[in-house]
């Protein structure tokens, strides 16, 4: 009657509560004294039970076991049809109870026991009032003890109970009450588990009846007694598993404190008094589960199925009419793996088998694969990965180069697999062929490697495989209406931050603009270039009273009497000492309106080129806000106007070139007459005679002394003249205050950079608002795991390290040598959480000054000193400052606790809570191996209620070398695998059920070194 089930426990329907026409309440045709037809009525019931939809009955027959010897005497004679289903022996019996209405009570047997138990335990039964052992007899003498009062109740005379046999067994039937301790001591001496307590709760004659506040311990006693109850509202049904239902909220507490918190197996039986019924509740037949409400129980149709059902009802029962898991997979069956097979080609020249024949029929819920190193385990995962068309084929531990594949293929390409879908799809690869990136991925693989990188790789910031992972599931949980035509993560975030992206630009081209500023004023600040502008001062100083002791004799004008044409001559070379004195003037001037015009035209460049810079920005605006804008139903013109007056740049366009013109004029005109003059002077001075001669060379020479002189004090305006560096020195003791003053606005500068970079992180964190609210309807992600994303903005301080090691040299103080310098900035960055703009100004500061400090002068400011060849100080500062260190990051938090601050093993639980049940992927799941980052207490108090969790939705397949996590998992199918090391010849692979011993004895082994771990969940298992 027992089979094998290879795809090990599955959703299937038991009706545990028939009855045969062996029952004195049977509607139809009861066993009589003619053989053959009794014979007939079995083989009626058989068909009728090979028929219904369950695979599991049990027989209750009231007061008798008579139907179930009946049953099995048919089955063993020639002939007898074949049963296909599994039946369990039982008894409904009728306890003695404290209280006006009756008590039913159930006990089913294992359909192993032998006659002799069953027979014992009829005899263990005490009828309540003749103290007698249950048989027919003492039925007949209990209905012939009670008095007229009781019979008439149950429509029987006394007169005639008392001289009729039958009609005394029928009032036995109906009236007779078994004592409550007789009944549960019975039980107690059925052994080797093979008998339960099954107690009607909800149904008719049941222990809900029972006034718990006037008859507690006698209600409590049955609690005890009994693993099964029978009831028909889902409500109940979830409170004896011990599952919270709007429903039983209020009261489920109180409840579950009465079955001293074990949970317990709820079953609605179809309670069948015929074989078949007419659809209705008044005529049920075998499975017509009264109001649909059937029972479906996960687990092998046997006795050792029922007893794992009862240590975990929560999870292997279901009332109702389909379990929610058996919906999801009709309404997804491309999402459902049903089989794999794999075979030789049909042209293979290879003598091995190794994995022809496979063939495995895989559960929809957890498969654990299980066997030694070497046996065959990492070869399935490999394959179902590959037929997945997974793209993790860098990481295939068997079907690589060097193992199954070898250098060129071998043997790989002996052999193809198959992967046959639930929806009936099948597809075909050669085990030497790699997934096609053109094709879906249909498995979603985690191998040991990808496992390792990434959630290892992640804290250490080697790959960011892990924020991709976090950015899909988010990405796939962003409602319609935010994603609009986005078709990826990246996409939505390059519409989203766009406008934000251009403003980051714009500002770390002022601070570039600035940094320049602030790079030039510490280089006009150090000591250096003020020592130099002193020595210079005095030098030019030096230089002024050196000229004034140069200074020309003075000589008296002539006295004696000058003939007309030396009076005219000396007249006329007055008036050209005059003029050229005052060209001289006119030239200086000249020259200082041409800086003034320079300036004005450079100045004018700049506006047309920004103007032009400005102009094409707006340009760019209206192609990147143009389909913005038609999704609204407006222009850029309406809401923005770009207005450039030409006229006006024109003018002083006009302007500046007159002024440039009659500045180069009035420079080429004073030029020509300067020479026109001194070439008459010349001549002039020719016609004098030796005294007024050398009176006029005085008078040239003085002028020209002065002309000196006035040159070496210069004027404010000339840098390099005494007056122009008194007013550099003078502009220079100003410049510590502007200095101080740049210093703030670069701040300011990266107090908005940061600012804009926080509002692309809020953007961001809007984004996994839609899955942290789905997230926190899970209970258990909510009170046990506390699973949060966060989207911060983060830096790597070896990227910082890195990058500014890159510019500046590390030799003296704090910055010597990798290893100090590398603690100098993470000692600085690990002050600040960078959740404010200040922590990133301050930060950007202390590493400044840090830099600063260690140049190796004494207050002077900048770094031109730390920089390597070829690299400028605004360099340093523009990355410090401009803060492109810093980006928005997705992590999650487990605990309340980051997953860098995590240990391996939590981090490898997180990974798996994040996969099985945040991850709105469909597809199924393969894991290979992944205990190595997890210890026992992560694999009892994470890994077990995760999985028991995620295989409600999904199909996952576990490959492991340790049975007790395929088993502390509660894995629905184990897979074994063996390896014909010595002959080399074939991999093999037993699947089926975890067995209830080796349940017992892997929980054992797990709770020796997990009990802490375990906690209140360890009942659940013993």
């Amino acid at each position: 009657m027992v089979k094998a089930y290879s795809r090990g426990s599955e959703w299937r329907q038991w009706d545990l509560h028939i009855h045969s026409p062996a029952s004195f309440h049977w509607d139809g045709e009861r066993f009589g004294g003619d053989a053959a037809r009794n014979d007939q009525l079995v083989d009626e019931m058989i068909a009728a039970i090979n028929e219904a939809p369950p695979a599991v009955f049990a027989l209750m027959d009231y007061w008798t076991f008579d139907g179930w010897f009946a049953l099995k005497r048919r089955l063993a004679a020639p002939g007898a049809p074949v049963l296909t289903k599994t039946v369990f022996p039982g008894i409904e019996l009728r306890l003695a109870a404290p209280m006006d209405a009756r008590l039913n009570a159930h006990a089913v047997f294992s359909d192993e026991i032998s006659d002799q138990y069953l027979r014992n335990f009829s005899s263990t039964l005490r009828l309540e009032l003749i103290d007698q052992p249950l048989s027919n007899d003492a039925l007949i003498e209990y209905a012939r003890y009670v008095g007229q009062d009781k019979l008439k109740i149950h429509g029987f005379e006394k007169t005639i109970v008392d001289r009729d046999d039958s009609t005394a067994l029928q009032a036995g039937y109906k009236i007779a009450e078994v004592n409550v301790d007789s009944y549960k001591n019975a039980l107690r001496r059925v052994p080797d588990n093979k008998a339960f307590g099954f107690m009607p709760f909800s149904t008719n004659d049941g222990l809900a009846k029972v006034k718990w506040s006037e008859h507690y311990a006698y209600a409590l006693s049955l609690f005890e007694s009994s693993p099964i109850f029978e009831t028909r509202k889902t409500d109940l049904w979830a409170a004896f598993c011990d599952i919270k239902t709007d429903g039983n909220r209020e009261w489920i507490t109180n409840f579950q404190s009465a079955l001293k918190d074990i949970p317990r197996l709820a079953v609605s039986g179809s309670d069948a008094h015929c074989c078949r019924g007419n659809g209705t509740n008044d005529k049920r037949g075998y499975g017509d589960f009264p109001s649909g409400l059937r029972t479906w129980i996960k687990a092998d149709p046997t006795w050792k199925g029922l007893t794992q059902a009862l240590k975990e009802p929560g999870k292997r029962s279901f009332l109702g009419t389909t379990p929610p898991k058996l919906e999801k997979i009709t309404q997804n069956k491309t999402f459902y793996i049903d089989r794999l097979k794999v075979k030789k080609n049909d042209d293979s020249t290879i003598g091995q088998t190794w994995l022809d024949g496979t063939e495995i029929p895989l559960n929809p819920d957890l498969v654990a694969v299980i066997g030694n190193k070497g046996s065959g385990k990492s070869a399935l995962a490999d394959i179902i990965a590959l037929l997945g068309n997974s793209q993790q084929s860098a990481y295939f531990s068997f079907l690589k180069r060097d193992r199954f594949r070898g250098k060129a293929g071998e043997p790989a390409r002996q052999f193809v697999g198959t992967l046959v879908w639930v929806a009936g799809d099948e597809y075909t690869m050669g085990l030497a062929d790699d997934p096609s990136p053109e094709r879906v991925e249909l498995v979603r693989y985690i191998p040991q490697g990808r496992f390792e990188a990434l959630c290892n790789e992640h804290v250490t910031g080697k790959t960011d495989f892990f924020e991709q992972e976090l950015r899909e599931v988010i990405f796939s949980h962003v409602p319609t209406d935010v994603r609009l035509d986005a078709l990826s993560f990246d996409q939505l975030i390059d519409k989203q931050e766009n406008s934000s992206r251009a403003q980051l630009n714009e500002l770390r081209k002022s601070l570039r603009d600035l940094n320049d500023q602030i790079i030039s004023l510490e280089d006009q600040l150090h000591p250096n270039v003020i020592a130099n502008l002193y020595e210079k001062i005095t030098l030019k100083e030096k230089e002024l009273r050196e000229h004034e002791e140069t200074k020309p004799q003075a000589v008296e004008p002539p006295t004696e009497i000058l003939t007309e044409e030396q009076k005219l001559a000396s007249e006329r070379l007055a008036e050209i000492a005059d003029a050229l004195e005052r060209l001289s003037g006119e030239t200086r001037q000249a020259h200082a309106k041409r800086q003034v015009v320079g300036q004005r035209q450079r100045s004018l460049k700049n506006i047309l080129d920004r103007v032009e810079l400005f102009k094409r920005q707006y340009e760019s605006i209206a192609i990147e806000l143009g389909e913005d804008l038609a999704n609204v139903g407006l222009k850029l013109e309406d809401i923005l106007t770009l207005t450039i007056n030409n006229s006006t740049i024109s003018i002083f366009s006009e302007q500046i070139s007159e002024e440039s013109a009659a500045t180069a004029a009035i420079a080429e005109r004073s030029s020509t007459t300067d020479a026109e003059l001194r070439a008459e002077q010349k001549l002039l001075s020719a016609a004098l005679n030796e005294p007024q001669q050398k009176y006029q060379m005085y008078i040239q020479i003085l002028k020209e002394w002065q002309s000196a002189h006035d040159a070496i004090k210069g004027l404010i305006t000339e840098p390099e003249s005494l007056l122009g560096l008194k007013r550099r020195l003078e502009q220079i003791k100003l410049l510590p205050d502007r200095l101080a003053q740049k210093l703030e606005d670069r701040r300011n500068l990266t107090r908005e950079i940061f600012n804009s970079l926080e509002e692309q992180r809020a953007g961001r964190e809007a984004l996994f608002d839609p899955l942290q609210k789905l997230i926190q309807r899970n209970e258990l992600i909510r009170e046990e795991y506390k699973l949060q994303f966060q989207a911060r903005l983060v830096g790597s301080t070896d990227a910082i390290a890195e990058n500014l090691f890159s510019m500046i040299k590390q030799a003296r103080g704090e910055l010597r040598g990798d290893d100090d310098s590398s603690a100098a900035i993470r000692s600085r960055f690990e002050k600040y959480v960078f959740d404010k703009s200040d922590d990133a100004a301050h930060f950007a500061d202390d590493v400044a000054k840090l830099l600063s400090n260690n140049t190796g002068y004494t207050n002077v400011p900048g770094i031109r000193s730390l920089m390597r060849k070829d690299r400028r100080p605004e360099e340093v500062y523009n990355f410090l400052y401009g803060l492109t260190y810093l980006e928005p990051k997705y992590t999650l938090l487990f605990q309340e606790t980051p997953i860098e601050h995590l240990s391996p093993g939590q981090r490898g639980a997180l990974l798996l809570i994040f996969y099985l049940l945040v991850d709105k992927g469909r597809n199924p799941i393969v894991l290979d191996q992944p205990e190595e980052n997890l210890d026992n207490e992560t694999v009892v108090s994470l890994l077990v209620p995760v999985l028991n969790e995620a295989k409600k939705t999904r199909q996952i397949v576990m490959v492991t070398h340790n049975p007790n996590l395929a088993v502390v998992c509660d894995a629905e199918q184990v897979i074994h695998a063996s390896f014909d090391r010595k002959n080399r010849s074939k991999i093999s692979y037993n699947s089926g059920s975890i067995e209830d011993g080796t349940i017992n004895r892997a929980v054992v082994d797990v709770l020796e070194g997990t009990k802490k771990a375990f906690n209140n969940r360890s009942q659940k298992y013993h």
